[in-house]
This record gives C-alpha cells, sequence and structure tokens, in this order.
C-alpha cells in the first residue's frame, strides 16, 4: 500500500510539472509565470514529501536494527528465562500488581526470536553422563571461555514432558533466590521436536556414588539432609515441590554444599496433574504423588526414602523418624523445618546412646 501510495505521488509530481512548462510556453506572461510558479512548487513539495517518506522508511529500519541488536547482545549476557517461564513469571506478577519493566519484556521477546542454533555451536560434546528412558544427559565445554556445562536433551522420539519445566525452574530459583544449591539455566532450545537444556556443571559426586562407596558416614548424610530440609521448606512457602528427590539426585560439592538437580518433575502446589505424565522416580514417590496430587509432603516422603536407601540399618530414634517421614500423610511432619529438627534430634540422641552403650 505504501508503495502504491508513492508511486502515485510521483506520477502525479511530472504531471503537474508538465503542466507547468505547458503552461508557461503558451500563456500570457504575467499568468503563464504565476501559474508556472504555483504548479512547480506543488510538483517540487510532493516529491519532497516522497523523499521524506522514504528517507523515514530507512531510519526506522535502521534504529529498529540497532534496538534489536542492543537488546540481545543485553540479553544474551546474563541467563534468560524459558518463554514458559518468563510468562509464568509475568502472570504472577501482574497478579500481585507489579509492573515488569517494558525494556525487559521487550529483551526477553527479542531474544526468543534471535537465533539460538548459533549458540549451541559454542559447545563441544566431551562424554555422556547418563541416559534415561526419555532423556541423554552429556558433559560438554564452551569452545571459547572452556567452561564445562551440562547439555540434556530429550531422546529421539520422546514425547517432551518436563524439560522446559525444568529450564523454567532454574531460571526462577535464580530470580527468587531461593537458598537450595542447583545448576543455573544457560540455555534452552527447541528444534527438529527435540528440546535441548544447557546448564552449569556442578562438580562433586552423587549420595548415591558416595553411600556405595562407603565415603560418607551416616551421621554426615543426616547432617546435609537436615540442611536440605530447611532449604525446601522455603522452596514449598514459594509454593512449589521438587517432586524427585532421591541419592542420585543430590551432589555433594568440594564445599561441603549438598546440590539439588534434575527439576524437571517440580511442580505448583495443590494444582493436580494427570497420574499418567509422572516423571519421578516411583520408588521415592508418595502414595499421594502417584495419585497426581502435589503437596509438601512429598518431598519430606522422599527424604525419608533417601536416608532409608543409603542407611540401610539406622540407628534406633533414626529409624523413628524415617519411619514417620515416610508413613501416612496425616502422621507425616508438616514442614521441612520440623523434620530436620527431627533428624538433629536423633543423631544427637543415638550419638548418645551408641556412646553410653560402647
Amino acid at each position: 500500500m505504501k508503495r502504491f501510495v508513492q508511486d502515485l505521488a510521483r506520477r502525479f509530481a511530472f504531471t503537474l510539472m508538465v503542466v507547468a512548462l505547458i503552461v508557461l510556453m503558451l500563456g500570457e506572461e504575467a499568468r503563464r509565470a504565476a501559474d508556472f510558479a504555483f504548479l512547480l512548487a506543488v510538483g517540487l513539495g510532493l516529491l519532497g514529501i516522497e523523499w521524506i517518506v522514504a528517507l523515514s522508511d530507512r531510519i526506522c529500519c535502521n534504529v529498529s536494527s540497532c534496538l534489536v541488536s542492543a537488546v540481545c547482545t543485553y540479553a544474551s549476557s546474563r541467563p534468560t528465562p524459558s518463554p514458559c517461564a518468563f510468562r509464568q513469571r509475568v502472570r504472577r506478577q501482574a497478579s500481585e500488581g507489579v509492573t515488569v519493566p517494558i525494556f525487559r519484556r521487550v529483551s526477553q521477546a527479542a531474544l526468543q526470536y534471535a537465533s539460538v542454533s548459533r549458540r549451541f555451536l559454542e559447545y563441544r560434546e566431551l562424554t555422556r553422563l547418563r541416559r534415561t528412558a526419555l532423556h541423554e544427559v552429556l558433559i560438554a565445554r564452551n569452545a571459547h571461555t572452556g567452561q564445562r556445562v551440562v547439555i540434556k536433551r530429550v531422546l529421539p522420539g520422546v514425547a517432551d514432558r518436563d524439560l522446559k519445566r525444568e529450564a523454567g525452574m532454574l531460571v526462577w530459583l535464580e530470580l527468587e533466590r531461593v537458598p537450595i544449591p542447583a545448576p543455573r539455566y544457560i540455555d534452552y532450545h527447541e528444534r527438529d521436536g527435540r528440546s535441548t537444556l544447557v546448564m552449569t556443571y556442578i562438580e562433586g559426586r552423587t549420595v548415591e556414588e558416595l553411600s556405595a562407596t562407603g565415603t560418607i558416614s551416616a551421621p554426615v548424610i543426616v547432617r546435609l539432609l537436615a540442611k536440605i530440609c530447611v532449604a525446601l521448606d522455603t522452596l514449598h512457602r514459594a509454593g512449589y515441590v521438587h517432586q524427585d528427590i532421591k541419592p542420585a539426585n543430590l551432589i555433594l560439592e568440594p564445599g561441603g554444599s549438598l546440590a539439588v538437580i534434575d527439576w524437571g518433575s517440580a511442580r505448583r502446589i495443590h494444582i493436580p496433574y494427570d497420574p499418567g505424565a509422572i516423571t519421578c522416580t516411583p520408588e521415592f514417590a508418595s502414595p499421594e504423588q502417584l495419585r497426581g496430587l502435589v503437596l509438601p509432603g512429598n518431598d519430606l516422603y522422599a527424604i525419608g526414602k533417601t536416608l532409608a536407601a543409603v542407611i540401610p540399618a539406622p540407628p534406633p530414634m533414626l529409624a523413628q523418624v524415617i519411619a514417620r517421614a515416610t508413613g501416612p500423610l496425616s502422621r507425616r511432619y508438616a514442614t521441612g523445618a520440623d523434620l530436620a529438627h527431627a533428624l538433629l534430634t536423633a543423631m544427637r540422641i543415638d550419638a548418645a546412646w551408641q556412646g553410653g552403650a560402647a
């Protein structure tokens, strides 16, 4: 439409200029000078308008290109939420009356449409860490910075159920500063029906590996899981449940902190879902979770099952705590802080009892 208007204006301008020349040649001297000046002014004015329109189009195009480039550069300099997580955060903030800065929304939108596949060429695959029924997990290295990362992607032909949710949860954990050591989000990509998540690599060994080799004692495990219970309590108060706590998803870092990985099963509290969509480990899932209920007690039940798995013969008081944590929902601990207190108390009592028996 704009091009049509410009062509019409150009033709009309040249027509007026031709008419002005004809008037100049055929009219009376005074009259033809006036008519010539008027028609020439109109023709030049129309040409000027067309030139201004074309110039403004070029300026707007250049400015928008620079703006998108600057926005993408700004957004790519920091971990970027997946579109799903970003939309959820905007909805939640809108319901709370919080206004999301417009530049932040623009940067997210611009980065969403930027080329992501190019950035994935920056990672050189090194080795496969593990393979599940749904995903394969690889350790890779950034070709530019040398940073080791974890690449988790859906296996070919497998329906993606939880990888986008995991990407959104990692972003949410960082934005809300939830005090749970976890991988940091780097990138998320969907191409050819396969989803891929890139996150930071966490140094250390899983609790499952440490307990299997006997390199970690029962009191140390109890203290570490008590800290995780307190951190999970913060997560529950924020409205989410991890739903896949198990020894293989707990990594002991060199600094002594216990990091929680595999956030793909995390869900919002009290929002039921189809039990057929469960992606957790059934051996560590509570009966309520297997029915599709999302409750804080699901994580506490998994903590009890984790203790039972890594400490096959617990002392008497610890055995009572495990039995209550994995018992009926009505008898289970109400909060993670309650379970943490019970674990530390049981450890002290058992230590005193064993010392007295010796």
